[in-house]
Formats: structure tokens, sequence, C-alpha cells
């Protein structure tokens, strides 16, 4: 019987805010969509409409907000898997992109925190 190799914790550099962004993927002949639940400036849990494996690396287009452009992540990595959903770590992204997603995240803190 094959050992499982123990797992490291890893303490993520960038809180996660839940959302509800809309999102498209596409890894070789697979093209999806799903929702995004939550995000933070190095990643995010999807929820798709295909079952992933860790280790898979995608192209994404995330609609943050209905009157801009998508944002495009060149290069995401699955990370962890649990049926149709999934954890992608962001591997490539441009920068004024990388600027939009943390602009939207300031965002929603502050509307949290002025509602709490």
């Amino acid at each position: 019987m094959a050992q499982l190799k123990p797992r490291k914790f890893i303490l993520r550099p960038y809180r996660r805010i839940p959302t509800w962004f809309t999102f498209y993927y596409l890894s070789g002949n697979v093209v999806g969509k799903g929702i995004v639940t939550n995000l933070s400036c190095a990643g995010m849990r999807v929820s798709g409409d295909h079952a992933l494996s860790p280790g898979t690396e995608l192209a994404v287009r995330l609609t943050l907000e209905e009157d801009q452009p998508p944002i495009e992540i060149t290069r995401a990595t699955v990370r962890w898997v649990n049926e149709y959903d999934c954890g992608l770590q962001i591997e490539s992204i441009n920068p004024l992109a990388a600027r939009r997603i943390a602009a939207v995240l300031n965002q929603q803190v502050r509307t949290v925190r002025h509602h709490s």
C-alpha cells in the first residue's frame, strides 16, 4: 500500500475575501465556467462545471465588475480538489490585472467594515 506524504501546513500570505464572481477556464481541450467563491491576490477557491485534478494548469478569465472587461489570468494551477470545488494558485498575471484584483478586494473589505 502506498504511503501518503505528510502535508506541510503553509500560512497564506493574503487574506481571502468571500466573493461571487463568474469565471471561465481553459485547459487543453477542457473549457468550463464557474463561480469564484473566495479570492485573494494569490489565489481563489472556485466551483466549476468540470472535475479537475491537482497540478492542472488553467488559463482563467475572471469577471469582477459588469461594466469592466474581464481579467485575464495567463496561468493558474489547481492546488486541491473536492469534487467540483478546487483551489487555484495564480502563477502568471499581468501587473495591471493584479492591481485590479487588489482594488476590488480592498473595496470589498471597506464595504464589509462599513456595514459591520
